[in-house]
């Protein structure tokens, strides 16, 4: 067909041509006897859109104003692709939306856990700050403990050297009023009535070096005491902080097991 032959072709006929041979869709509309031709070269373009092989042409494949049964097949054939197609869409976009329920749903449960570990993070946090602040108080406790016994042990040993001093002092002083003791005896045995006076003044030296002593004795009792009881409190110190660092290990322990 030459171009001489479109100028006998009615409007209608040239602007269905006209769209076919840019190959621009024919918006929809209902169709009807008057316009199916107009339907069928649209139907034919978005079928071809989809990849869907029907090719329309209305000088081949009309007749009478009737279709051919070829192209009635060509037809049917096209829509029964195309039902498939939907079909296969439609059970794919079914199985989306169920997948996309289900993580939904998994998304919910996540943000829930993501939600109860922090709140256990936050916690645990302040409960190590907590053991921190704790530890810090144990730990100057015991450093002025520690500094305290190492202050008595100085004393002791200072009272214990004196001690040792005055034992050493004592000893030679009674060690000289034995002797003394011995040559006043001695005069004694020549003169009888002045026995009584020395022995008096030897039992009373006697007595205050006793007295001495005791004092001395009773002040090292005394720090002995303070040192034994600055002892229990030490070790009671340790094992507070041993237990305490048990006691967080099964705390640890614990949560890791949950």
């Amino acid at each position: 067909m030459d171009l001489s032959d479109f100028e006998n072709l009615d409007e209608e006929v040239k602007e269905l041509l006209q769209n076919y041979k840019h190959k621009k869709a024919t918006a929809y509309e209902p169709c009807t006897l008057k316009n199916f031709k107009e339907c069928l070269i649209g139907l034919s373009e978005e079928l071809g859109l989809l990849n869907i092989d029907f090719i329309f042409n209305p000088y081949l494949d009309i007749e009478n104003n009737t279709l051919q049964p070829e192209s009635l097949m060509k037809l049917i054939n096209s829509v029964w692709v195309l039902l498939h197609h939907y079909k296969n869409t439609a059970a794919k976009a079914e199985s989306l939306a169920e997948q996309h329920h289900l993580l939904e749903h998994s998304n919910k449960q996540l943000n829930g856990n993501v939600k109860q570990l922090k709140e256990k993070l936050c916690l645990e946090k302040n409960e190590s700050r907590a053991c921190v602040a704790s530890a810090q108080r144990i730990s100057d406790r015991s450093d002025d403990l520690l500094h305290r016994l190492a202050e008595t042990r100085m004393q002791l040993t200072k009272v214990t050297k004196q001690k040792e001093t005055a034992e050493k002092a004592f000893r030679n002083e009674i060690t000289k009023l034995k002797r003394e003791n011995e040559k006043l005896m001695d005069r004694l045995r020549i003169r009888p009535d002045t026995r009584a006076s020395c022995t008096d003044v030897c039992d009373s030296t006697l007595m205050q070096l006793r007295e001495r002593d005791r004092k001395h004795r009773a002040v090292i009792a005394q720090l002995q005491s303070n040192n034994q009881e600055l002892l229990r409190e030490v070790l009671a110190l340790k094992e507070e902080i041993i237990l305490s660092g048990v006691q967080g290990f099964k705390l640890d322990s614990s949560k890791k097991s949950k």
